[in-house]
């Protein structure tokens, strides 16, 4: 029977520095894993964590799984080292090390700040907590659960050169080498159902390539061609390594929001361009929405809606003031007024108000000391006819628009950082029907007034604004999109999300 140490040396070569920055390279399967470790029994040394008389322990193999789904840990071959006790408990040792990183990395503070050292884990084995300490690891999240099987569903492809696809554009009918590396790659990836088939019409340009070209081009936010464009073949070259990096990056954004989430909310995902009301874990409503802009972008955030305002005014900030609107009234006299505009300000209780008809860009801008620059409600009011105040640091709120044609875009980041929204009325609706109570008819008789009214939420709907180029849709199917904002970085994956009520 080969000794402890002799299993040791396999297994201590695998370990890596604990980083965020680490991406997998030919992680080992934990079912494989689990086969290997089992052919080395070991001697029982009651000062062992990770191992008693049989072997390595259940949850040594459970804690090592999860370590090389997120990169903690990967396999980089084999190599020898001196056998002895000592060496046996330093590999005990580095185990504990890896899980105590775990620990703190994965509660991002919010974990047992006692358990720093492994004397410390000894005591928590003496406790039974150890299982308790991994099984609450990680949050309960489905899209945890989902993005997890991703992970490993693309370490499965790593044991594959990922193969260089050519420019060349084809017909239907067409036969060529190329094509049948494209079938394959459409076909690991999930986009092209498997079908019996032969090397001969593997090699053909069929319907069934171009369905599959399509899909993969929807889960990537590529415009719906079925051609084989530079956008298709640059998301196609993507390794399946580099795919697992968008996995883990989204798995550590959720880590960064609440561990439970209530069974209510409303989720804006930035670069999906997507809003969605969640219950349950279940999308009850979806809607296309606008964020902002890379140089003005919308923040992540955890906040609550809590009042609904019909007829909104609106009060822009100073940067669009002097940055969009007097210019653009410079050019064309009467613009402000023609689109609602009036300057405004509150004397001794009362609201004063100045017509800007005949007023100058230059003129308005010296009574700006003194006013606002107000857009009163209607057709042209830049919030459409609703908006939603989601308390934040930044002002920032979800809001109706006039402009509809905008929605039809593939890429959607081109607001000063409010979250429009392609179908308000319908969140409206949502809300009357939950959270405020209203009915629709007190509703239809206040947007008729065309003055400013507001409706608190009896109970406010927790609000998520997340940043996830990565996530699994109401399908099951795994979505990729830009990183719009450039913040899929090592440095930054971590970035903290603003907790303000949830």
């Amino acid at each position: 029977m080969k000794s402890l140490l002799s299993y040791m040396l396999t297994v201590l070569a695998c370990l890596v520095s604990v980083s965020l920055n680490l991406i997998s390279q030919s992680a080992l399967a934990a079912d494989n894993m689990a086969a290997q470790i089992n052919q080395h029994p070991v001697a029982s040394e009651p000062e062992f964590i990770w191992f008693d008389q049989r072997g390595p322990k259940p949850l040594t193999i459970d804690m090592l799984a999860l370590a090389q789904e997120l990169g903690f840990w990967q396999h980089k071959g084999s190599s020898t080292i001196k056998e002895g006790a000592q060496a046996t408990r330093d590999l005990d040792d580095r185990y504990s090390q890896l899980f105590i990183e775990m620990l703190k990395t994965l509660r991002l503070g919010q974990g047992n700040e006692a358990l720093s050292n492994v004397r410390q884990l000894r005591r928590a084995v003496q406790t039974q907590q150890l299982h308790e300490l991994l099984d609450g690891m990680l949050p309960e999240h489905k899209q945890v659960q989902l993005l997890r099987e991703q992970i490993r569903r693309y370490q499965q492809l790593e044991i594959y050169v990922w193969p260089a696809i050519s420019s060349r554009q084809y017909r239907l009918g067409q036969r060529s080498p190329e094509i049948a590396k494209l079938r394959w790659m459409l076909s690991q990836l999930g986009d092209l159902p498997p079908k019996p088939s032969n090397a001969y019409r593997d090699a053909i340009y069929d319907p069934a390539i171009v369905s599959a070209i399509k899909h993969f081009q929807i889960r990537h936010g590529i415009p719906e061609s079925g051609q084989l464009d530079s956008l298709t073949r640059k998301a196609l070259q993507v390794s399946p390594s580099q795919r697992i990096a968008h996995l883990r990056q989204a798995l550590f954004r959720w880590f960064a929001l609440p561990i439970q989430l209530p069974q209510q909310y409303l989720w804006v995902n930035i670069p999906a361009y997507q809003l969605q009301i969640m219950d349950n874990e279940t999308s009850v409503l979806s809607m296309r929405v606008i964020v902002g802009k890379p140089e003005t972008p919308t923040p992540q955030m955890v906040t609550t809606l809590d009042l609904v305002t019909l007829n909104p005014t609106w009060t822009p900030p100073r940067s669009i003031v002097y940055g969009e609107l007097l210019p653009k009234h410079g050019r064309t006299p009467g613009y402000l007024a023609a689109h609602g505009f009036e300057l405004r300000k509150v004397s001794q209780g009362h609201s004063l108000a100045i017509p800007l008809a005949n007023q100058s860009s230059k003129q308005i801008a010296a009574l700006l000391s003194e006013y606002q620059l107000v857009q009163q409600p209607g057709a042209n009011n830049s919030l459409g006819r609703y908006r939603f105040s989601i308390p934040n640091n930044e002002a920032i709120y979800l809001h109706d628009t006039p402009v509809k044609k905008l929605f039809m875009r593939q890429e959607r980041a081109l607001s000063h950082g409010c979250v429009r929204l392609e179908k308000a009325d319908l969140l409206v609706n949502y809300l009357l029907t939950r959270h405020i109570n209203q009915s629709p008819a007190v509703i239809k008789e206040a947007l008729a007034q065309k003055s400013p009214r507001y409706f608190k939420l009896a109970e406010p709907l927790p609000v998520l604004v997340t940043y996830l180029t990565t996530w699994i849709d109401v399908r099951g199917v795994v979505q990729f999109r830009p990183d719009i904002y450039e913040l899929n970085s090592p440095l930054v994956e971590r970035a903290p999300v603003a907790d303000l009520g949830l």
